[in-house]
């Protein structure tokens, strides 16, 4: 075997050394396929074996990944995008993927807005349930009140008044009703935040305003059923409905957003500065509002004797029936805050029959036993009035963040928001508070109000407007009227200049034909006779031509002599030409004549040469 392989590869070397002589000896003939593949083949070296190369490492061991099953041997595969490139596919990809998981039948939207908008609900319902339970185990009461607790405590969130032991209460604490719309706005806002047809927009808002309904009739039903062994009964379901439909509307309202809002009026052609003015009325309210929780904060603090008097009228009270008590002032502490931002405005506070308090006066009778109730001052200071200067500041605040967009109907637009949402807050703070009867602002005084100082205050940002306008306008006039003749003399500078070159072409004109004068003249004093004899020939010939240009013209169509006046251009132009020909023909004829003339003498002084001789 050793032998063979031997002669083996001797045989190959020979062959591979006599395709190489015949390939030196013969270039221009070719070799045979067979032998041309085996000169081409050349053995394997360190350098060219696969058996020599060490084996790659995968990538995933350099960059150390670790050992894992899911690199492959050539690694990882680097985007090589710019950046944002990635990004924008990024945000492209969650887009479509978005657009893929939106419903499109009636169905599928009601079933993905009922998920939205149930969500809330039932956080607040899981909520109370426990509350609800751990109140029954810490006071070691029956189960049984677990129906009415839960019932109580929804009409509780929803704003609706509640009835126990005969006794109406519609003035509810605030708190948690603006928990629970902060919750139902939080989740439309996320389901209208990144695209929104107009159907998913019907169907969100039913879904809204009908799963609060639902849960509302279940509640009371639960109310009505708990009234027949407890002391209880359900509130009229006239008085329960508007307060939550308003609640949940509003929640709905501020969900959307403004950019919603603003793409619903240009589809709806309305103009978006509507939606800023509306804007604008509302910062006005949250600015009033602000004024007033500080007044409370700090009548609050001042009546401290007079809640450690409260505190003392009740017989007995222990640490945690105070710590309740402060509870049930924190969560009033809203309501007390809109009050007073009424007040702030000119209105009256009334709580019950017996006490009213504004800036101007204020007549107390005792209170109900709650710590918030000492924010009411006893008396009122003639110096109080000054606070009248409260809501025309926070209307200049409004305006003034949007002064470049305020007009007389952005500050309409502005008032009547401002009118409706106060009438809806007023009306959601105020009700029957027990034996002492309509407890709240004075609800028609305050709205009026509040819209009067919106009204003044934007009229006022919209007078200014247009009187810098004006001045704009008027000092842009003068500007104008002193750039006219300054464009009338660039005008006649333009046309005199435009008129420059044609004067120009005029006296080099006239230059040329006094040089061709000069010549002329010159020419005659130098061949006296000969010019003599031209201009006869010339003479001659000319009037030939006038009299076949005569018969010419006789001949010719009427109509080419007919000519209109708004051609006066194309006209001249042609004049312009017709003299030029005729000018270059006198040129040729009289080149002709003064050469017949040169041709004569020469004939001449031949035949005299002869003679002479």
């Amino acid at each position: 075997m050793v032998g063979e392989e031997g002669q083996g590869k001797n045989s190959r070397s020979a062959v591979v050394s006599g395709c190489a002589g015949s390939i030196e000896s013969d270039i221009d003939v070719p070799p045979p396929v067979g032998e041309a593949l085996v000169a081409k083949w050349t053995p394997m070296n360190k350098n060219t074996s696969p058996q020599s190369r060490t084996s790659a490492r995968p990538r995933a061991h350099v960059r150390g990944r670790g050992d894992s099953a899911e690199h492959s041997e050539r690694g990882y595969r680097r985007d090589r995008r710019a950046p944002a490139e990635r990004i924008k596919g990024i945000e492209s990809d969650k887009a479509r993927a978005r657009r893929a998981q939106a419903p499109t039948t009636l169905r599928g939207r009601i079933r993905r807005m009922l998920i939205v908008v149930g969500v809330p609900h039932l956080v607040v319902v899981l909520g109370i349930f426990v509350v609800a339970i751990a109140a029954l185990l810490l006071t070691s009461s029956p189960f049984a009140w677990l129906n009415t607790i839960v019932g109580e405590a929804w009409m509780v969130f929803n704003l609706a008044p509640i009835r126990a032991g005969g006794i109406d209460i519609g003035v509810l604490p605030v708190l948690p009703a603006a928990f629970l719309a902060w919750l139902v706005g939080r989740r439309v806002r996320v389901a209208v935040k990144d695209k929104v047809s107009i159907n998913d927009l019907l169907v969100l808002s039913c879904c809204v305003l009908a799963v609060p309904v639902v849960l509302t009739i279940i509640a009371w039903l639960m109310l009505w059923d708990a009234g027949k062994v407890y002391d209880v009964s359900p509130p009229e379901l006239y008085r329960v409905v508007p307060r939550m439909l308003l609640l949940h509307a509003a929640a709905l309202i501020g969900g959307m957003g403004p950019r919603l809002w603003k793409a619903l009026a240009k589809r709806s052609g309305v103009p978006r500065v509507f939606v800023d003015a509306a804007q604008i009325g509302l910062s006005y309210l949250g600015y009033l509002g602000a004024a007033g929780l500080v007044l409370v904060v700090i009548m609050w603090g001042c009546g401290w004797s007079r809640q450690a008097e409260m505190l003392a009228s009740y017989p007995v009270l222990t640490a945690m029936g105070t710590v309740g008590l402060f509870l049930l002032s924190i969560l009033y502490l809203p309501n007390a805050a809109v009050a007073a931002g009424a007040v702030l405005s000119g209105s009256e506070l009334h709580i019950g029959e017996g006490t009213s308090v504004s800036l101007f006066s204020g007549h107390v009778v005792p209170l109900p036993p709650l710590p918030l109730a000492a924010a009411v001052p006893p008396s009122v200071s003639p110096w109080c009035a000054v606070l009248l200067v409260v809501p025309v500041l926070a209307a200049v605040a409004a305006f003034y963040r949007r002064r470049a967009l305020v007009s007389f109907h952005v500050a309409l637009v502005a008032t009547i928001t401002v009118a409706v949402s106060s009438l809806v807050a007023y009306y959601a703070v105020s009700g029957a508070l027990g034996v002492y009867g309509y407890t709240g602002p004075e609800l028609w005084t305050a709205v009026g109000l509040s819209s009067l100082w919106c009204l003044v205050v934007g009229c006022a940002f919209a007078t200014s407007q247009a009187v810098s306008a004006w001045r704009a306008r008027r000092a842009t006039v003068p500007a104008a009227e002193a750039e006219a003749p300054a464009a009338a003399e660039e005008a006649t500078t333009d046309s005199t200049d435009t008129a420059q070159p044609e004067q120009d072409s005029a006296v080099l004109g006239d230059a040329t034909a006094a040089e061709a004068e000069e010549a002329e003249t010159d020419a005659e004093e130098s061949n006296p006779d000969e010019e003599s004899e031209a201009e006869a020939d010339a003479e001659d010939e000319i009037e030939d031509e006038q009299e076949g240009q005569t018969k010419e013209q006789a001949e010719a169509p009427a109509e080419e002599q007919v000519e209109s006046q708004t051609e006066t251009d194309v006209i001249d132009a042609e004049v312009v030409d017709v003299e030029s020909a005729e000018t270059e023909v006198e040129t040729d004829e009289t080149a002709e004549a003064t050469g017949k003339l040169d041709t004569d003498a020469e004939e001449h002084q031949e035949a005299e040469g002869p003679t002479k001789e």
